[in-house]
C-alpha cells in the first residue's frame, strides 16, 4: 500500500497544480470575505466525498474557517492545519495570476500558505484512495491568521482540535533549503499614544507639553528592555507626531513589536510596557496604551515537538530526501496553539519557497511532490514515533 500511496503523490502533480492554480487565482485577502468563503468550500467538496464531517465556521463580517474531520475511534490522530488568507488585496489575483516558469509557481499566496493546502489535500486523497484506514484525519483551515483573528474564535478552534492530536503539521511554507520549523517567537504589538499641550514653537514654548519628547523617550526605554540572550526583543517600528514644525506637538503614536520564546517573557513584556506608559517624562504629557495583549504564543520546543521531528527525519531518510533541517525562527504562527495544549507540532510542512509576503513570492515545484509523499510517510508510520 506504502508504495502505491507513493506512487499516487507522484502521479498526482499535475492536478495537485491545477488546485493550487484554483485557488492562487481567487483573492483572499482581509478585503475578500467572499474569495475566503469560496476557498473554503473548495477545501470541503473536495474532502466530502472521502466521509469528512465538514463544517464552515462563520462569524458575522469575519472570514470564514473550515473544519473537516474523519474521525476512527482508537487509531492516531493526525491534524493538518493552516491558512487561506493572504496579505494582498483584491484584484491582485488577477494582476499577477498564478504562473509557472523555470520550475517555479508564482502568484498570490501561492507560498504562503494555498501550497500548503493542496499538498494536504493531495497527500490525503492518496492515502484515502489506496484504502488508508489507519488514521484519525482533522483539517483545520482558518480564515485570518495574518491579521491575527482580530475578529473570530479561532484561537480557540486551533487550541480544541489541537487537544489530544499525535501529531499536528502546520502546512505554512517550507524555507528555501527544505528546512521545518520547530520552534517560533511570540508577538505582542502595543500601540503607545501620547497626549501633550500644543503651543507656538517660537513665541511660547513654554506653554506647551511635547508629546514627541515624551514619546521619544518611552521609544528609548523600549529598546533598553531587549535582551538577546533571553530571546525577547523590542522595537518601535513606526512613530508619528505632530502636525507642524512650528508647533509643540500635541499628539504622538508609536506602534511597537515585542518577540519572546515563552509565555512567562509575555507576562513580563505586557507589565514593562504598562510600566512605561505609566511613566511621565514630561511634564503634562499624559500616555494610554492598547493592543497590549499577545497576538501570537510562541512555538516552544517541547520533547513532543523534537519527537516529531526526529520521526520527520526518519521518513525523509527511507524516501531518499535529504533530512529537512530544523529552524528556530522570529516569525510567528498558529502552530503555537496546539504545541502549547500538548499536540506534537511541526511548523513549515509546506513546499520549499521564498519570498513570503512579497510580489516576487515562489515555491519549487518539485518540492511539491516531495512534501506530499514526506508527509504521508510520517501518518502512515506514526506508530514508529519515540
Amino acid at each position: 500500500m506504502e508504495n502505491k500511496i507513493l506512487e499516487q503523490i507522484k502521479k498526482s502533480e499535475t492536478a495537485m497544480l491545477d488546485t493550487l492554480a484554483q485557488i492562487v487565482n481567487i483573492d483572499s485577502g482581509y478585503d475578500a470575505l467572499e474569495g475566503i468563503d469560496e476557498v473554503a468550500h473548495i477545501i470541503g467538496d473536495f474532502l466530502t466525498p472521502y466521509g469528512f464531517e465538514v463544517q464552515y465556521i462563520e462569524t458575522p463580517n469575519a472570514p470564514t474557517h473550515v473544519l473537516a474531520k474523519r474521525p476512527r475511534p482508537g487509531k492516531k490522530k493526525v491534524m493538518l492545519m493552516g491558512h487561506m488568507d493572504t496579505v494582498f488585496p483584491k484584484g491582485t489575483a488577477a494582476a499577477r495570476p498564478f504562473r509557472i516558469e523555470d520550475g517555479k509557481a508564482y502568484g498570490p499566496g501561492v507560498m504562503d500558505m494555498k501550497a500548503g493546502i493542496a499538498i494536504s489535500l493531495y497527500t490525503v486523497k492518496a492515502l484515502l484512495d489506496n484504502g488508508w484506514d489507519d488514521t484519525d484525519l482533522t483539517l483545520f483551515f482558518c480564515g485570518d491568521e495574518e491579521p491575527a483573528h482580530p475578529l473570530t474564535d479561532a484561537v480557540e478552534w486551533f487550541k480544541k482540535e489541537g487537544l489530544g492530536k499525535d501529531a499536528v503539521f502546520n502546512m505554512e511554507p517550507g524555507r528555501a533549503d527544505g528546512s521545518v520549523v520547530i520552534g517560533r517567537k511570540g508577538v505582542i504589538r502595543p500601540v503607545l499614544t501620547v497626549k501633550g499641550i500644543a503651543a507656538h514653537a517660537g513665541n511660547e514654548p513654554e506653554k506647551g507639553a511635547s508629546a514627541v519628547l515624551e514619546l521619544c523617550h518611552k521609544t528609548i526605554a523600549l529598546h533598553a528592555l531587549t535582551d538577546l540572550e533571553v530571546g525577547t526583543t523590542y522595537n518601535v517600528g513606526v512613530f508619528n507626531g505632530g502636525s507642524r514644525a512650528n508647533i509643540v506637538a500635541d499628539r504622538a503614536e508609536a506602534r511597537v513589536d515585542i518577540r519572546f520564546k515563552t509565555a512567562e517573557e509575555a507576562e513580563k513584556a505586557i507589565k514593562s510596557v504598562e510600566a512605561i506608559a505609566a511613566k511621565t517624562y514630561v511634564t503634562n504629557t499624559t500616555t494610554t496604551v492598547t493592543e497590549n495583549r499577545i497576538e501570537f504564543m510562541p512555538l516552544e520546543t517541547t520533547d513532543g515537538v523534537q519527537k516529531l521531528y526526529d520521526h520527520l527525519s526518519k521518513q525523509a531518510e527511507k524516501l531518499g530526501l535529504p533530512v529537512p533541517g530544523a529552524l528556530y525562527v522570529g516569525g510567528s504562527a498558529d502552530s503555537a496553539l496546539t504545541a502549547m495544549v500538548g499536540a506534537p507540532t511541526l511548523c513549515g510542512m509546506g513546499p520549499q519557497a521564498v519570498g513570503a509576503h512579497s510580489n516576487n513570492e515562489y515555491l519549487f515545484v518539485p518540492s511539491m511532490t516531495e512534501r506530499a509523499q514526506l508527509l504521508a510517510m510520517c501518518i502512515m508510520h506514526l506508530d514508529e514515533m519515540q
